[in-house]
């Protein structure tokens, strides 16, 4: 055999071992993408996620050491391998150079340890896991971090892309400075969902590395701290719960005005829907022209077929008015709530109120006549039972003659005689 058709062969060989070989990593295949939010749409698309292990020269950070740290040394001097007091670093900005790998001899042989490498205004500092390479410090804590580091990148795209920008909050709990208080700032609640306007954009610490303050419209300045790409902050998204869940920006702010979101989605389930009240209910008619309406209070009566026609929220994100339009053309207000209490039991629960449906077209043969008794829980003779179960509801026994064409129904308080299924008296 040749050379050349020996390396034919080791090449064959070779690549029938990798395919054996691959045939055992599998993975998933690629999933339609995930619906998420416009603001964690936001994140993903200008924040990237730079895991300790994946860090690239040229990454800045700003030195912040927390309370905890402050009289312990983090980082130390290239040249001469000593602790540098953390006081002397403080505020300063350090970019990451990269890492190298030291190599030293113990009595239970060679151990690895890896340094991160920072240059700061010419001078070199590194900070060192000890007895790790590089490759086992992020596979046995995938959220490694090191203290102090604040990043950079983080705080300059947020300032690129919010300031000026308008948002509404989704947290009641912000902060101001406050030189007064040891601090240095004093908690303040607001209302959700309050229009705020971004006004600078600065550096918070480690963990919520964006400082984001922002005035509401009667000029009221506020600031809180927040997350975006969880570089360096040694936390998942899943770390985000209970009050760290809104330093998570996503958590923190909307683009959108969050009642007018819930009043469309509430629209676009419930407009032009046909509907019918369960019960009398009070309601207000509106005559007269829409300059100059005139309101009266009525009972809108049972089973009156209507039309949502539109909707208006009261307060919060449920309660609501609908506008119900009848088949001549009139409409009519009422205040529903769209969520159940199961404390209070609220009586205005719109399932409770209203059927979502055309009663009117299961029963053509229904005249008017006998709707009208219908809708006041009226019945007389010539109705047959499916007009008496629509005015009264299920019996509470019927008795069924030896000759079936005659029925009796019992109600509390009612006795009805029925003939081949038509009320005699």
């Amino acid at each position: 055999m040749n050379l050349k058709s020996l390396l034919i062969l080791l090449l064959l060989v070779g690549n029938q071992t990798a395919k054996a070989q691959n045939e055992y990593i599998v993975s998933t295949s690629t999933n339609k993408a995930i619906q998420t939010t416009e603001e964690e749409q936001f994140v993903n698309t200008n924040f990237e996620l730079y895991t300790l292990c994946k860090w690239v020269p040229e990454l800045k950070f700003m030195f912040l050491p927390e309370d905890k740290d402050r009289f312990l040394p983090i980082l130390k001097t290239y040249e001469d391998k000593k602790d540098v007091a953390s006081n002397i670093l403080k505020q300063k900005i350090l970019e990451f150079v990269g890492t190298e790998e030291s190599e030293e001899e113990t009595y239970a042989g060679k151990s690895y340890s890896t340094r991160f490498v920072f240059s700061c205004e010419g001078n070199k500092y590194y900070y060192e896991f000890k007895n790790k390479r590089l490759d086992e410090i992020c596979s046995s804590n995938p959220r490694a971090s090191i203290n102090g580091l604040v990043f950079l990148k983080d705080v300059d795209k947020a300032k690129e892309l919010l300031t000026g920008k308008t948002l509404y909050t989704k947290t009641t709990s912000v902060r101001v400075d406050d030189t007064n208080t040891y601090k240095g700032y004093s908690d303040v609640n607001i209302p959700f969902n309050t229009k705020v306007t971004i006004k600078a954009v600065g550096v918070g610490n480690k963990q919520y590395p964006v400082k984001l303050i922002f005035e509401d419209e009667k000029g009221h300045s506020y600031y809180t701290e927040v997350a975006f790409s969880r570089t360096n902050s040694g936390m998942d998204k899943s770390d985000f719960q209970a009050d760290k869940k809104v330093k998570y920006f996503p958590n923190a702010f909307s683009f959108v005005d969050q009642n007018e979101k819930a009043l469309d989605d509430i629209k676009s389930k419930y407009i032009n829907l046909p509907v019918y009240p369960k019960k009398n209910i009070e309601a207000e008619v509106r005559t007269g022209s829409q300059d100059q309406p005139i309101t009266t209070r009525i009972r809108l009566a049972r089973y009156t077929q209507l039309t949502v026609k539109d909707i208006k929220l009261k307060s919060g994100k449920t309660f609501v008015t609908l506008m119900l339009e009848d088949a001549n053309g009139n409409i009519y207000l009422t205040d529903v709530d769209l969520k159940y209490d199961y404390i209070i039991k609220n009586e205005n629960y719109i399932e409770d109120l209203f059927a979502f449906d055309n009663i009117r077209s299961k029963y053509p043969q229904i005249t008017e006549e006998h709707w009208t008794l219908i809708a006041y829980g009226e019945v007389k003779p010539g109705m047959n039972t499916d007009e008496c179960r629509l005015a009264l509801g299920e019996p509470s026994q019927i008795i069924v003659k030896k000759d079936s064409k005659f029925e009796t129904w019992l109600y509390n308080g009612y006795v009805l005689e029925f003939e081949s299924g038509i009320l005699i008296r």
